[in-house]
């Protein structure tokens, strides 16, 4: 066997491994840049990328294949230079996602942030591609090959983020694109070819870290915080879950104290301020030994529970700092477990502010848990009297904007009743958050509750359980599974009344109580508490989507209506336009962006080959057929993968280990269902049925069709029972279930391409690039679809995508 045949298998592994993990990188890149739900439009990108490059070799394939080693090496060179001038170029063309309301420049950074980005998938597609067209014989071998190096790539960059900075990972995969080039033999031992391999490589080692770097938005509380004199970075660590920074201030502390009373006798101490990708994430308290008073935290809106417990069991949603720890241990707590998604937040406070935070984790009565708090609610253990959510943990929705398309699944109906159910008889669920105006996530939260508490006992009467309290920039709900008792509520009063708090709910109250300390210019809250017990919705602030979150649709800081854009445009001069959710535009902006760049660059450059090789296959008709089958593909895989990908955040616990996991997965198992086609098509044309004989593709999308409709009934289930189970576990599960359906998913399109080549083999470059085109919009609209219906009716839609795939099936 030729070198070069044992070495190609090898080279489109390292490009494939490096053009996958250039994807997590730009996932990580953008959160920490931009906000963290970007995840469609990436994946849209790099099928954007590998989309134009089957294109481009379509069209110039008689060119470069006589030439290939040449050819792939140098393609494989651009792909590590275009790694290291995408990222340059994309951190510094000045794109802010929430300046879309109001400066269409926005627009055009935005389509050349995305025309930036494809370059290195293009050079990666195009290596690829090449060296399936060049080596057909071999076509399992390079397919299998492409599909193990995107695992590896997903493996790979998750350890890297672990000892290097996201900007450092470019550089390796830069290396690896190298490595691919010179493996392939493209090069002459001529001093030219040397120098351009030798200039590569310095360029790779000398490319400046601060062009690299990410650049974030100004609009983030971190970058914000950072502008004010005397303000530095203290600690900072990086994971594949995030950058986790510290910020002191050695001219004036940080002091914060959400809905501290304007009457408390004590100020805060100083803080440390901590930030994740730039999201302000709590505060450290400073408090070295017990020596300094931590009187002020009785005087937050968070204390009123502890006034109605003594000696509480507790559990901390979001640990982060400490915060809600000192508050619990100050209120005679028997027992705090603190529960942290981000590990690393609890290792900084221990390794780098120890002495600083008083050692606030290695308490004898705290407990600390390091994983999903939805995930820690679901395993079996005592009941808790308290489980707290405040803004001074991490889970809690923050104040600032940017945050619409983020899935909170402890703030869904399921995760409320979850929560619910997990207290003691007279337990309490307190959630503190910020207020609006006019307000929105206390009002969507009360909503959440009543709904909860209805799944718990149908006859519930929600109105009996709830109180909400306000401060003058916070709201606290606090819910019980028992009716509130009329001791209960007296303590509520003198506590609010001693602290100068609004009551917006009790069970008892009158209009003449609420809305009396800080005034707003009306009792929103009274009145859209009243209507969500009289008809379960806020109908006085139609404005806003105030309909519960649930596990099928998560997003619960997602309040924009459509209709109600029309007047709050109109009105932008008065402050309106920050009630937009720029989020939910920019995914429309997005999918335009990509549909015009995906026609320009997949689809109208193939108009000559339709012309000139399918205009003999008979009518109009038959050739719509055929393209409909691959569109149909296109849109019906990729629903499929945002869907479940969306809905694995919830199992997995962070959207970049269900990407990292998730589409590795999908593509292994399809290649697998890919390289299985045809032995199973020679299978069903043994079949007696002759009805199926000729129909491989649709006895694979009936497998697939039932595979998904289990999934769709058995998911939840699996997903409440597998919760608590360790990390490695859950991963396996994930693997094995993607596995089950991603086999059958990766069938009808090799099954359809060996069918189109028997009768029209003219017509193959234009079903790739239809099914390009439409895996390229596909990633965005299932996001679109679901934030409208949900993640179900994705699913659903995915399916009558492949039914009429086996429709148009007999046209090819």
């Amino acid at each position: 066997m030729p070198a070069i045949d044992r070495r190609l298998p090898v080279a489109v592994a390292l490009i494939s491994s490096a053009s996958f993990g250039y994807e997590l990188l730009l996932f990580r890149f953008f959160s920490i840049m931009y906000w963290g739900h970007f995840a469609h439009l990436i994946i849209s990108m790099a099928l954007l990328g590998f989309g134009v490059s089957g294109t481009v070799l379509t069209l110039a394939q008689q060119r470069l294949l006589p030439s290939f080693p040449r050819a792939f090496s140098l393609h494989a060179l651009l792909f590590a230079l275009a790694l290291l001038a995408a990222t340059s170029l994309a951190n510094r063309l000045g794109f802010n996602p929430p300046e879309v309301i109001w400066h269409s420049g926005q627009l055009g950074r935005l389509t050349t942030v995305i025309a930036v980005a494809i370059g290195p998938f293009f050079c990666a597609g195009l290596c690829i591609g090449l060296a399936l067209r060049w080596k057909s014989a071999a076509t399992a071998r390079l397919y299998r090959a492409d599909l193990i190096g995107a695992a590896s790539g997903a493996l790979l960059i998750m350890a890297l983020l672990f000892v290097l900075r996201p900007h450092d990972g470019v550089r390796i995969l830069a290396l690896i694109g190298v490595v691919a080039a010179v493996l392939v033999g493209g090069f002459r031992s001529s001093g030219l070819d040397r120098i351009v391999l030798t200039v590569v490589v310095l360029l790779i080692g000398l490319w400046p870290a601060r062009w690299l770097a990410p650049v974030m938005s100004p609009y983030k509380s971190m970058a914000q915080t950072l502008l004010v004199p005397g303000v530095r970075l203290a600690a900072e660590t990086h994971s594949p879950f995030g950058q986790f920074s510290a910020l002191t201030s050695d001219k004036v502390p940080f002091r914060y104290a959400p809905g501290l009373s304007l009457l408390a006798p004590a100020a805060p101490p100083s803080q440390v301020a901590l930030f994740h990708d730039g999201h302000a994430a709590g505060v450290i308290l400073h408090a070295p030994a017990g020596a300094v008073s931590l009187e002020f935290l009785r005087w937050t809106p968070m204390a009123l529970p502890y006034a109605l417990l003594k000696q509480p069991r507790v559990l901390i949603a979001g640990a982060g700092g400490g915060g809600d720890v000192w508050q619990a241990l100050q209120e005679k707590a028997a027992r705090v477990d603190a529960v942290e998604p981000h590990r690393e937040f609890i290792e900084l406070v221990g390794r780098s502010f120890g002495a600083f935070s008083g050692g606030i984790f290695a308490r004898e009565k705290v407990h600390v848990f390091y994983g999903d708090v939805r995930g820690h609610l679901a395993a079996s253990g005592p009941p808790y009297d308290l489980i707290q959510i405040s803004p001074l943990g991490t889970v809690a929705p923050p104040a600032a904007g940017g945050h619409a398309l983020e899935a909170r699944y402890l703030y869904t109906v399921e995760g409320v009743r979850l929560a619910l159910s997990r207290l003691s008889p007279d337990g309490l669920l307190a959630v503190t958050l910020p207020l609006e105006l006019p307000p929105r996530s206390a009002v969507k939260m009360t909503a959440t509750m009543a709904a909860a508490l209805k799944q718990l006992d149908a006859n519930v009467d929600p109105s009996r359980h709830v109180m909400i309290i306000r401060s003058w920039n916070t709201v606290t709900l606090v819910v019980s599974p028992a009716p509130l008792s009329a001791q209960r509520l007296a303590v509520v009063r003198s506590f609010c009344r001693c602290r100068a708090f609004d009551i917006d709910w009790l069970p008892d109250i009158g209009p003449e109580e609420v809305n009396r300390i800080n005034v707003l210019d009306r009792p929103y809250l009274y009145h859209a508490v009243l209507d969500i017990w009289r008809d379960g919705s806020a109908s006085r602030l139609p404005v806003f989507n105030l309909v519960p979150a649930t596990d099928d649709r998560p997003w619960f800081s997602h309040f924009f209506r459509w209709s109600s854009f029309g007047q709050l445009w109109e009105q932008r001069a008065f402050g309106t336009a920050s009630m937009v959710e720029w989020e939910y535009l920019l995914l429309w902006i997005s999918l335009a962006v990509a549909l015009a760049i995906s026609l320009l660059a997949i689809i109208w450059p193939l108009r000559p080959l339709r012309h000139a090789r399918i205009g003999h296959t008979g009518g109009s008709v038959t050739p719509l057929f055929r393209a409909l089958y691959f569109a149909a593909l296109g849109l019906a895989f990729f629903f499929l993968e945002i869907a479940f990908m969306q809905q694995f955040i919830r199992f997995l616990s962070h959207p970049v280990l269900a990407m990292a996991i998730v589409v590795p997965s999908f593509l292994v198992f399809a290649g697998c269902g890919s390289g299985l086609a045809q032995p199973f098509a020679d299978r069903v044309a043994a079949c007696r049925w002759t009805w199926i004989r000729d129909r491989p593709s649709m006895v694979a999308i009936v497998i697939l069709v039932a595979v998904a409709l289990a999934y769709r009934w058995l998911l939840p289930l699996f997903f409440h029972i597998g919760a608590s189970w360790p990390d490695m576990l859950r991963l396996l599960a994930t693997m094995l279930l993607i596995g089950g359906l991603a086999f059958w998913m990766g069938m009808p399109f090799p099954l359809g391409l060996t069918r189109l080549g028997r009768h029209h083999p003219d017509f193959i470059p234009v079903a790739w690039g239809v099914n390009g085109f439409f895996s390229v919009i596909s990633a965005i609209a299932a996001t679109i679809l679901a934030l409208y219906a949900g993640f179900q009716v994705v699913v659903v839609a995915a399916l009558a995508f492949y039914f009429l795939a086996t429709v148009c099936e007999q046209h090819l």
